[in-house]
Formats: structure tokens, C-alpha cells, sequence
């Protein structure tokens, strides 16, 4: 009878642990596929680091350690439970503002301290989805420069090359993949060519009209959903006021 029970404990303790591990397991699917969560994870806050634009928040979730990026929150404390979906895995992530590189890190799009609703058509949270267009732009070009209807209407011209363009800054995005990931609209261009994106190490601010000066790239694939027709890379952004 005594050895009876033994095993019946240790049969109990491995269909515990297989199906904790059949949970994880089952987890892992779910943010792997298409680089994205589709359900809602239940985590507790064991460590958090504020940046300049993101909070960065290392917890556990069913026994493992997962390090989150989130929008600047100063609300969020060690002990804290959080639900959180929609979320993207970059791998070997410098972050400029830590000075430090993360083996793997979540950008997530939602979090909260209550179960969320989860919806199935979830975008990434810094994928390239490009703002609508702003009808009351209308920026005149830079002395020897080109607007963004030039540059999309001779884009193969332009491979590899420096150009010059002046335009307002419509969304910004910072330290994304150890650069900042900048929208500049000029009122130029049709409906499906109206905005482009510039990556640099310089700053800007939603509003303002800079002048952006980069190299240009076509089709570029940086991985983790971050894939571009055409793309000016390694950009200097001036503020016009700056000039």
C-alpha cells in the first residue's frame, strides 16, 4: 500500500510538470509564429529600466524570464502583475539609451494590470505602416534638393545615392534596432507615395520641418517585419530652425 502511494505522487507530480511544460511550450508557439503574440500573457514585473522613449520591463512568466519594451510608463513597479498582447521579438536589440544590448526583447503594442480583450488583427507594434496623409502639408523643396513625388517617380535612378529633401516630420519612432526610424510627408505624390521613411542617429520631433539628407536603398529587408520598398538610410535630420 505504502509504495502504492509513492507512485501514484510521482505520477502526479509528472503529469504536473508535463503539462507546466506543455504550457510553456504552447506559449512559445504562439509568439513565434509571424513574429507575433495572438494571446493574451499573464506576467509578473521582476526588474524595470526607464529610457528616454521606452520602459523596459524584465518578468516572469510561468517560470521564465522574458525582458518587455513598452512605451515610457512610470507606473509600473517590481511585484506587479501584467497582461500583455500584440507583441514583436527583436534578437541582439541595442538599446542607445541603456548602453546595452538585449539577447531578446518583446516590443509590445498592449499592456495593462487587467486581462486584455485580444484582437486577432493585431499589427506590430513598429511595423512599417505608414501614416495617412496629411492634406495641409505643403512644403516647398530645399535649394538643389527633390521633393517625395521626384524621388518615388525616379526611385531606380536614385539607388545608392545622397539626396536632399525638406519635409515635415509626421511620426517618429526611437532607438528601434539601434537607430530612430523617422515619417516625412511634403505634400508631394499620389496616394499610395506620399510618405517616407528615413532612418538616422539624429532626433526629431512630430511637427517640425527638417531637411533630411541620406542615402537612398531599395527593397530593403531588415528582418522582424521591417521591410521597405525603398528606404533613405543613414540620414542627417536638421530642424529648419537649426539652419
Amino acid at each position: 500500500m505504502k509504495y502504492k502511494i509513492i507512485l501514484l505522487v510521482v505520477i502526479t507530480g509528472l503529469i504536473f510538470f508535463g503539462c507546466s511544460d506543455d504550457k510553456k511550450e504552447d506559449a512559445a508557439k504562439q509568439t513565434t509564429q509571424s513574429g507575433m503574440s495572438s494571446q493574451t500573457h499573464k506576467v509578473t514585473v521582476k526588474e524595470v529600466l526607464q529610457a528616454n522613449a521606452y520602459t523596459y520591463i524584465l518578468v516572469d512568466e510561468l517560470g521564465d524570464e522574458v525582458w518587455l519594451a513598452v512605451t515610457k510608463r512610470d507606473n509600473i513597479e517590481e511585484g506587479m502583475t501584467l497582461y500583455y498582447a500584440g507583441a514583436m521579438e527583436m534578437t541582439n536589440f541595442y538599446s542607445t539609451d541603456l548602453d546595452r544590448t538585449f539577447e531578446s526583447v518583446l516590443f509590445v503594442q498592449t499592456i495593462g494590470d487587467q486581462p486584455l480583450a485580444v484582437n486577432p488583427s493585431m499589427g506590430m507594434p513598429h511595423s512599417n505602416i505608414k501614416p495617412q496623409p496629411d492634406a495641409d502639408i505643403s512644403v516647398k523643396p530645399v535649394e538643389d534638393g527633390i521633393t517625395i513625388a521626384q524621388l518615388f517617380e525616379n526611385k531606380k535612378s536614385y539607388d545608392g545615392k545622397s539626396v536632399k529633401i525638406r519635409a515635415k516630420v509626421v511620426k517618429v519612432n526611437l532607438g528601434i534596432m539601434g537607430r530612430n526610424w523617422i515619417h516625412i510627408q511634403d505634400g508631394t505624390g499620389n496616394e499610395n507615395n506620399y510618405d517616407l521613411t528615413v532612418t538616422s542617429n539624429d532626433n526629431a520631433r512630430v511637427g517640425e520641418v527638417v531637411v533630411v539628407e541620406g542615402f537612398v536603398t531599395l527593397d530593403k529587408d531588415f528582418g522582424s517585419g521591417y521591410k521597405y520598398d525603398m528606404i533613405l538610410e543613414d540620414s542627417k535630420v536638421i530642424p529648419e530652425a537649426a539652419m
